[in-house]
């Protein structure tokens, strides 16, 4: 955990151990997870517990040469609804339990790969979602840093997955790199 923490980004009291170095908040019972700077630093329970990718989608889909430029797509709108990152499932290897939800794009049975991971993502106890679903909720026209309505709010692809909707302004203002630690810390 401490490996992706950037101490330019912690607070003074996250640094001074008394808010969590996950979520901020200063409230709850904590548990020291480190030392950063010299400063042994805490986070809630439930922060340390939280699987990997909480907070995010899983899009399975055929992943296929031919198939996966629109899935990738797909990915985007599911991002830009649904007001989560998404996670654009290529191979085997993800566990669906791991995530907020998973969204099965059209045709995700057509891949071995894509087939079994929507198949387990069906049988465990994960919010699943069809292609219809995503397409029945608005598109978000409010930045997901700033807070601002703006109708060229819209995702970026970041770090191998879509962010939510962010106007071209917080997009221009934290460049590439910084967009996606800028995001994570407004969440």
């Amino acid at each position: 955990m401490l490996a992706h923490i950037d101490p330019a980004q912690l607070t003074p009291a996250q640094l001074d151990g008394i808010a969590c170095l996950v979520c901020a908040v200063e409230d709850g019972p904590m548990v020291p997870v480190g030392v950063v700077n010299g400063c042994q630093v805490f986070a809630h329970r439930v922060c340390v517990d939280r699987p990997a990718h909480a907070g995010m989608i899983l899009v399975v889909g055929s992943t296929t040469p031919d198939d996966y430029a629109d899935v990738r797509a797909f990915a985007a709108d599911v991002a830009d609804r649904l007001r989560f990152p998404a996670v654009v499932a290529v191979g085997r290897d993800y566990d669906p339990t791991e995530y907020e939800g998973v969204v099965l794009a059209d045709g995700w049975e057509r891949s071995p790969a894509s087939a079994g991971l929507g198949a387990e993502a069906l049988l465990s106890d994960v919010c699943c979602l069809t292609a219809r679903d995503v397409y029945e909720h608005p598109v978000n026209t409010v930045c997901g840093h700033c807070g601002e309505r703006d109708p060229e709010a819209a995702p970026v692809w970041l770090d191998e997955r879509w962010t939510t909707s962010v106007c071209p302004g917080c997009a221009s203002v934290h460049g590439v790199g910084g967009l996606l630690v800028a995001l994570e810390a407004s969440a």
